[in-house]
């Protein structure tokens, strides 16, 4: 199972839009999709088709105590399956949160082990799906540390406008952090440019982003324009790419997800390549 952490702490930059829309891309592709909502406000979940006022027995807060606790998990505890927006819609299994996610996160200070705890909950998971997708909370502390410590790969959504950049490099030193200690297998995948327009400043920041980072880390080709049809999905909890399939915001994000799937091939290839010469 590839691990995929949507990160940024720095908010409203479609980075929950991003995790479903790519979460459902796979699914239509018949790759075996796990959504995991590691926000405490639970966009993700809503998405999903929990309703905030829902307040559930069993969710990813619940999978963390039962690991802090070295008690056993069962087969699929705490999966949901996605509420169907009509009959083309695929389902997604998901593991959910709530504001309960953020009372765990202050008793965690004083856990052992408190940084690997999501990652042993999704080793649990592993030979069930080809890919799991994090939703991340918004900040850093605690809940991020795990994310990146469950993750194989990081995908960071950044709208192209002032400030945008504002805080990357707290993220980006966080991510190293965690490589070099905590999981040496991380990596950034990529940055995703979220909201653009065509106009002079959502361009001009956009150069800026791929000018100052483009050496460093990849940015993805294809950037999601801003369009009224993803606020509309987000207000009847459905994915972009299925509310409204030939909107530019729907296209871009198919693209976005090829850009992923082509991503792991190209390692795959490149790790083939590493042996041959090796041998």
């Amino acid at each position: 199972m590839k691990t995929i952490a949507i990160a940024n702490q720095k908010g409203g930059t479609g980075k929950t839009t991003t995790a479903y829309n790519l979460g459902i891309a796979l699914t239509q592709q018949g790759y075996r999709v796990l959504m995991v909502d590691f926000d405490p406000q639970g966009n993700l979940s809503c998405y999903c088709g929990i309703p905030p006022e829902q307040d559930l027995d069993q969710t990813l807060t619940e999978l963390l105590m039962k690991v802090a606790g070295e008690k056993p998990l069962y087969h699929r505890e705490c999966v949901y399956r996605s509420k169907r927006v009509d009959d083309s819609a695929p389902q997604v299994d998901f593991i959910p949160s709530n504001l309960r996610l953020a009372g765990f996160e202050l008793a965690m200070g004083t856990m052992m082990c408190r940084e690997i705890l999501l990652r042993s909950c999704l080793e649990h998971y592993d030979s069930q799906y080809d890919y799991c997708i994090i939703d991340c909370s918004p900040s850093v502390g605690l809940l991020l540390t795990n994310a990146l410590s469950a993750a194989d790969e990081v995908i960071i959504p950044m709208q192209a406008q002032p400030f945008s950049v504002v805080g990357m490099s707290q993220l980006t030193d966080s991510v190293f952090s965690v490589q070099r200690k905590i999981n040496p297998k991380l990596h950034i995948m990529g940055i995703l440019l979220t909201m653009t327009q065509h106009t002079k400043v959502s361009e001009h920041y956009a150069a800026d982003v791929r000018a100052r980072y483009g050496n460093k880390l990849r940015v993805f080709d294809t950037e999601i324009p801003y369009n009224v049809k993803v606020q509309e999905s987000q207000a009847f909890a459905a994915p972009t790419i299925l509310y409204e399939p030939k909107s530019s915001s729907a296209k871009a994000y198919l693209e976005f997800t090829k850009e992923v799937v082509g991503h792991g091939r190209e390692e795959q290839v490149y790790e083939r390549d590493e042996d041959a010469r090796d041998r």
